[in-house]
């Protein structure tokens, strides 16, 4: 037997003096047991102190036994060998898309056989992607998601469902900013490489090529520099086809139109693909060929499996089994103590509950056990919620996003997944993603026990926010009016109802309303709405303005 910490046990003399204290306590403890047997008749008198004194002894053995146990295992012991993988080295890959509007164009080989149409290239980088996922073991693997801007949206985890998760919603509408930025992309990327592990890390880049903004040449210097190197994926035809976006006057055709009403063609930029892959040392895989993740994925199975040392045997640790035997003697040690109402007044005998000692024992142990044995899996969820709040409340969103994605698979705890990572979203001004989640998380509710009132509140109050921060007073009115209904006591709910509707009734929604009454700005209809309200709640504000916290927008 070792010990991590073998100084620790020098605490196992303090038991010495621990025992001869309550050896000490041994002359008050004989006026309780005679106070305790008094009201008994005499010829039980004798019997029942006998017990009493016996039970103290052995409630003191058994803590004596909880200190003892509680030090041994504060001081790690292990016993015994078996066999282990020595790791010198991982891999750490960031999976990183590009999510411009160019790669909603159709000009990638349909994703299966029976399918007649092109697939997007988003598409096909996401199918390659999954696959990648699903296929490589022992890498660590993150996201990141770029426009005109970049931003890590998984960590660096070996949860591959996180990952998984993260890949079947994202979308070009993922992210609010437009253009095309690859020099943020990579360095969004770039910034997940930063435990100092020693660790093997490359970048995989799904991009048609085109960038709009940033300086790309200086993203991949930086690549250069910290040793990570670039995998380019190309994706697109080089012929192009017109960008689609949503029809409108603008765009009446359904596709992206130049400054001389032409279509814009988008076609795949092979050279800058290549170009970046080879001065970061990294190389370059056409997505359009059948084996594109096959190459990927031999590749980065040769880098793993390198990375794996000798078998080694080591010390497997045991200080669990002290801490359970530690839970035990306390339980035991309680289970022990007597109290005054364990003795009858009424019939002047020993109560029957000290012949019932070991039924209490037994079930007190067999509820330890219980616990010790059951499933932690709903608890899981739970637990992941709360540390994704945690991230969350500390500012830290790449560790909630992260937090919030395992918890999804957890199927009572996935509505509150869904909105802690609407919340991340819109910390980090991705109104549009939060809006997505916001969705999935009422559609989850439907299909899942309970009532939920506060969650199903907190969502319509925070999509009424969000359509109120972008300007779409219509739809801010009708989420606020959703959670009124769900809980019309929500001092916040009211107050924002009413500004929506002054914002949506005023000249220039652009404007804040000039006054509270709606004088010039508001119309009979609104003066007259907020009138009422004033009238029918004014004695409900005044009463709970002392009690209640307002909140300050969006919150968790």
């Amino acid at each position: 037997m070792s010990f991590d910490s073998p100084s620790i046990l020098i605490l196992l003399f303090s038991l010495i003096p621990l025992f001869f204290l309550m050896l000490l306590r041994k002359t008050r403890r004989l006026r309780g047991v005679d106070f305790l047997a008094a009201p008994t008749a005499p010829e039980h008198r004798d019997t029942l102190k006998k017990r009493l004194l016996f039970r103290i002894r052995l409630s003191d053995f058994f803590f004596i036994l909880f200190a003892g146990f509680t030090i041994v295992a504060l001081s790690g012991p292990s016993w015994g060998t078996e066999l282990t993988i020595e790791t010198r080295r991982g891999l750490d890959m960031i999976l990183a898309f590009d999510i411009s509007q160019s790669m909603n164009v159709r000009d990638c080989p349909p994703l299966h056989a029976s399918n007649t149409e092109n697939s997007s290239r988003l598409e096909q980088a996401l199918a390659i992607a999954k696959e990648l996922t699903l296929r490589l073991e022992d890498v660590r693997l993150g996201t990141a998601a770029g426009k005109g801007r970049g931003a890590l949206m998984v960590p660096l985890t070996y949860d591959s469902e996180a990952v998984l998760n993260f890949l079947e919603s994202l979308n070009t509408s993922f992210l609010s900013s437009t253009g095309t930025n690859l020099e943020s992309l990579i360095d969004a990327g770039l910034g997940a490489f930063n435990d100092n592990m020693n660790r093997r890390s490359g970048l995989i880049l799904f991009s048609d090529g085109e960038t709009l903004q940033g300086a790309l040449e200086a993203a991949l210097n930086r690549a250069r520099n910290a040793g990570i190197p670039i995998f380019t994926v190309g994706m697109g035809s080089d012929r192009g086809a017109p960008v689609p976006v949503e029809i409108s006057p603008e765009s009446p055709e359904g596709v992206l139109l130049g400054s001389d009403g032409s279509p814009v063609i988008s076609s795949r930029q092979e050279e800058v693909l290549k170009n970046a892959a080879q001065k970061t040392s990294g190389f370059y895989v056409d997505a359009n060929r059948n084996n594109a993740a096959s190459s990927l994925v031999d590749y980065f199975k040769f880098q793993s499996s390198e990375s794996a040392g000798r078998v080694r045997r080591e010390q497997v640790p045991r200080w669990h089994i002290f801490v359970l035997a530690a839970l035990i003697s306390l339980g035991l040690s309680r289970l022990l103590g007597y109290r005054r109402k364990r003795v009858s007044l009424v019939t002047r005998e020993p109560s029957r509950s000290f012949g019932s000692g070991r039924k209490a024992v037994s079930t007190g142990l067999l509820c330890v056990f219980s616990l010790l044995l059951s499933s932690c899996t709903p608890i899981q969820g739970y637990l992941l919620i709360m540390e994704g709040n945690f991230y969350h409340s500390r500012n830290r969103f790449a560790e909630a996003i992260s937090s919030f994605l395992k918890a999804q698979v957890y199927g009572y705890a996935a509505p509150y997944a869904e909105y802690g990572l609407g919340l991340s979203y819109s910390a980090l001004e991705e109104k549009n993603a939060a809006l997505v989640r916001y969705s999935a998380a009422e559609e989850l509710l439907d299909t899942t026990k309970g009532d939920h009132q506060e969650l199903r509140y907190r969502l319509m109050y925070n999509t009424g926010i969000i359509h109120f921060e972008q300007g779409d007073y219509n739809r801010a009115v009708e989420f606020f009016h959703k959670a009124l209904e769900i809980d019309g006591s929500r001092l916040e709910a009211k107050r924002n109802l009413e500004l929506s509707l002054l914002a949506r009734s005023s000249p220039s929604q652009n404007e804040p309303a000039s006054s509270s009454t709606g004088t010039g700005t508001g119309g009979q209809g609104s003066q007259a709405l907020f009138d009422y309200l004033r009238v029918k709640e004014q004695e409900q504000w005044k009463s709970q303005r002392s009690t209640e916290t307002e909140s300050p927008g969006p919150d968790y």
